[in-house]
């Protein structure tokens, strides 16, 4: 990726003097996976990725140059006006026989104000010859400070264009005080703070036909994406077909792009960053956090004091170690309220096939709504003190259970009714049981939710009888809450 003029002011400090005359705007490039950097047609040096220190540094070849910039940008685009034109007639032809394939979807583009979706959203305004495609931004509340400020940019640049800001009603620190910090094991912030919130503004857009949505993803940016398709009907975002125009090229392909159409970018990039997306992600690299560390240093300090704190409250052996790498591979809920991920059980008086439950945690008033995706139910018996209810198997009306709920002591008595299938009906209810007690009102589930029967509205959750099919969706995913309470090993 090209090096710009923030980064080059950073790296005058880490080299030697006799280097500084090779370092220009659009002549030095950096190869983000080993930081070497490039210019002049030769090596020039090597950063560590930890440290950011000098880890080699060959003797510059030829002189350096002294060319006006205009006339490098010049060089520049003639170079590569062909392979610009090749790509972009591809992609927009992509773009436009997508829209004519799901004709009826609205469509879209998911603007994260990283460098692949401003060229995704060029590609898409361009291909279709309109600048009024609706552009959703996920904020997670931790982007870069230069991530909100380019938004700020691209809105006033395209003020024909509509947006709309999706963003958690969870405040980002306080969820990970309750259930621990994101990991690269346990990453509920992609749930909680940007794919649920995200996924209840596409469903209202058009709750019938769906929507058709464009994005930047391309393969070459990790080994999971390398396996993506370039349509696919997204699993995280019911009733949504996902299109990724450029999910073929190459970083270098993407700055090519933007620097031939003289597009504007998230600064991030030219202060040091080869990724931009949030803040604390524990994917970053260690090169990250050390340009964090330098650029947003309030930002940093503020996560570093969270995470040593944090260390402490989990009674972590070593707080220090833990704020500085060690939450990163974050594991279980160790020294965190994991009992809300327990089930505590015990034979049931009322039959040999019953068992009662103790509700450690949540309101025992929302059992039933927790129980609905396991069948229909009927009410036997309500009042503010209990409730009794039968389940149903929604395709025989066979019944599965009797649940008694009592209030005030907080016991779920269930009676297994069924004959076949038991251990499986019985391994969904405790794993709703485990969500009931482990809620934060992400809305996990409802995102999951197809026929749109789960709400999470105010902190409250709730299942309409009347929508749900037991389809069991939203029973099978995973619970971000339960996965990172979850205590592992001994």
């Amino acid at each position: 990726m090209p090096v710009f003029r923030p980064e080059i002011n950073y790296l005058k400090k880490r080299v030697t003097p006799e280097l500084h005359s090779f370092l220009h705007e659009l002549e030095t490039w950096v190869t983000p996976v080993n930081y070497t950097y490039y210019g002049n047609g030769a090596t020039l040096f090597r950063l560590s990725a930890t440290t950011a220190d000098v880890k080699s540094c060959p003797a510059p070849k030829g002189s350096p140059s002294h060319r006006p910039r205009d006339q490098t940008f010049a060089v520049f685009q003639k170079a590569n006006r062909a392979y610009v034109e090749q790509m972009q007639y591809e992609a927009e032809h992509f773009i436009r026989e997508t829209v004519r394939v799901h004709n009826g979807r609205p469509v879209l583009v998911s603007f994260s104000g990283g460098k692949d979706s401003t060229v995704a959203s060029h590609l898409v305004m361009n291909a279709l010859g309109r600048s009024d495609v609706l552009h959703v931004f996920a904020d997670t509340t931790i982007e870069f400070p230069d991530t909100y400020q380019y938004l700020q940019e691209f809105q006033q640049e395209h003020p024909l264009t509509p947006f709309i800001i999706s963003r958690s009603q969870l405040d980002f620190f306080q969820t990970a005080e309750s259930i621990g910090p994101p990991s690269r094991i346990l990453r509920w912030c992609c749930s909680t703070h940007k794919t649920n919130p995200l996924a209840k503004i596409i469903n209202s857009l058009s709750p019938d036909q769906g929507v058709l949505t464009f994005d930047g993803v391309r393969k070459s940016e990790s080994v999971r994406r390398s396996k993506y398709q370039r349509i696919t009907n997204k699993h995280k975002v019911a009733n949504e077909i996902l299109a990724s125009p450029i999910i073929e090229w190459s970083d270098l392909a993407v700055w090519i792009y933007l620097l031939f159409h003289g597009l504007n970018f998230n600064k991030a990039y030219t202060k040091g960053f080869r990724r931009v997306g949030c803040l604390y992600c524990p994917f970053n690299s260690d090169w990250s956090y050390k340009m964090t560390q330098y650029r947003y240093p309030r930002q940093y300090q503020r996560w570093q004091t969270f995470l040593l704190e944090q260390g402490e409250r989990m009674g972590h052996p070593n707080p220090e170690n833990f704020a500085a790498n060690g939450w990163r591979c974050r594991a279980g809920g160790r020294g965190l309220d994991h009992y809300k991920a327990s089930i505590e059980s015990a034979p049931c008086l009322l039959s040999d096939t019953a068992i009662s439950y103790q509700v450690l945690s949540g309101d025992p008033r929302k059992v039933g709504h927790f129980f609905r995706p396991l069948g229909p139910q009927t009410q036997i018996r309500s009042n503010d003190h209990s409730e009794t209810f039968l389940i149903h198997d929604h395709r025989t009306n066979e019944m599965l259970a009797s649940v008694e709920v009592g209030f005030e002591d907080r016991a779920i008595r269930i009676n297994y009714l069924l004959e076949k299938g038991k251990r499986i009906f019985q391994q969904r209810v405790e794993k709703q049981l485990r969500k009931l007690q482990s809620c934060i009102q992400c809305g996990a589930c409802s995102a999951k939710c197809q026929l749109k029967a789960i709400t999470v509205m105010n902190e409250d959750f709730s299942i309409d009888a009347n929508k749900c099919v037991s389809c069991l969706d939203c029973v099978r995913h995973r619970c971000p809450a339960v996965e990172s309470l979850m205590k592992k090993g001994k």
